[in-house]
């Protein structure tokens, strides 16, 4: 009976090493992994078909913008190709966005000034610009815009928008008389039923005399009999600025020189104050030398006989004796 007992646990314990250590390796192996394919280069529904073939699920994950690649192709993938994973493992997928869109805010309401910089923040482009008589909104302003507000367009779009022109108060409208000859503005005024109203003479180096710089009311304005339009014309410059400047450089070289000249003068007399100076010094220190320099010692009584015998027998040579 024992023998059997033990016969039985030898044998529960081979089976158990034979399950654990070869049977379910072997199950695992080959039944409940595989191994990850690589999809990247493929569009997503490509790349998602040949995930679920070998038993994998794909979820899409980040989209990265590249205008130079086609929207759904597969940028990455996680995990990488080659990999072995379980069974149903979640495979993510980086997919091509293509070129990155720009949602169109909602310009109603602004200045024409506000829009175009709130176009401007966006990557995005002031468009045509058209003028409308309202009297709903202040001129300006914008009434409506073509492409409507949260479409997603292209970066560097342009966008157009209709801009109120002010209320209509009458049936003319008033010419565009920017760079005509003041003689032809007239006319066209004339032409036009209005009036001249007080002309202004602006100086301009970058427009010749006798031109139109500005206008008021502005063109397209509605107008009605003899309104007045007032002119801006450009007269001859005149560069006063760069006179007053010329004659202040002027008046600074010639003070320059005044103090360069006086300057050197009173370097000039420095150096001659100097030079007496020094000349002075010198006649000083000559006195002082001559001064200093001691009188002939008295002779000895020998020295003075020897003096007589000389002078004798100088004497005495000169008569011939």
């Amino acid at each position: 009976m024992i023998k059997k007992v033990g016969i039985a646990i030898i044998g529960i314990v081979v089976l158990f090493f034979l399950f654990n250590s070869v049977l379910m390796p072997w199950y695992v192996k080959h039944t409940n992994t595989v191994q990850v394919p690589s999809v990247v280069g493929l569009n997503f529904i490509e790349a998602k078909a040949k995930m679920e073939e070998v038993g994998l699920e794909v979820k899409q994950g980040d989209v990265k913008y590249d205008e130079s690649k086609p929207i759904g192709l597969v940028l990455d993938q996680n995990p990488p190709g080659g990999q072995e994973v379980k069974m149903d493992r979640r495979i993510y997928l980086t997919v091509c966005g293509g070129e990155q869109l720009v949602e169109v805010p909602k310009l109603y309401g602004r200045t024409l000034r506000d829009a175009k910089f709130t176009l401007e923040q966006r990557n995005l482009e002031l468009g045509e610009v058209v003028k409308k008589f309202s009297h709903d909104l202040q001129e300006d302003y914008v009434l409506s815009q073509i492409i409507q507000p949260g479409s997603k367009v292209k970066r560097s779009s342009k966008i157009d928008l209709i801009v109120s022109n002010g209320p209509e108060v009458g049936s003319l409208r008033i010419p565009d008389l920017i760079g005509k000859k003041l003689e032809e503005a007239k006319k066209l005024i004339a032409d036009n039923k209005l009036k001249i109203g007080k002309i202004n003479y602006i100086s301009s180096k970058d427009v010749a005399p006798g031109q139109i710089l500005d206008q008021y009311p502005k063109k397209d304005k509605s107008a009605t009999d003899n309104t007045a339009v007032d002119l801006f014309v450009s007269k001859k410059f005149v560069a006063q600025i760069e006179e007053v400047e010329t004659t202040e450089d002027a008046n600074t070289n010639k003070t320059d020189a005044k103090e360069q000249d006086k300057s050197g003068l009173q370097k000039d007399a420095k150096e001659d104050s100097g030079t007496e100076k020094k000349s002075t010094k010198e006649n000083t220190e000559t006195d002082k030398s001559d001064k200093t320099t001691k009188p002939p010692l008295p002779m000895k009584k020998g020295e003075k006989n020897q003096q007589k015998t000389d002078d004798k027998k100088a004497d005495e040579n000169k008569s011939g004796f």
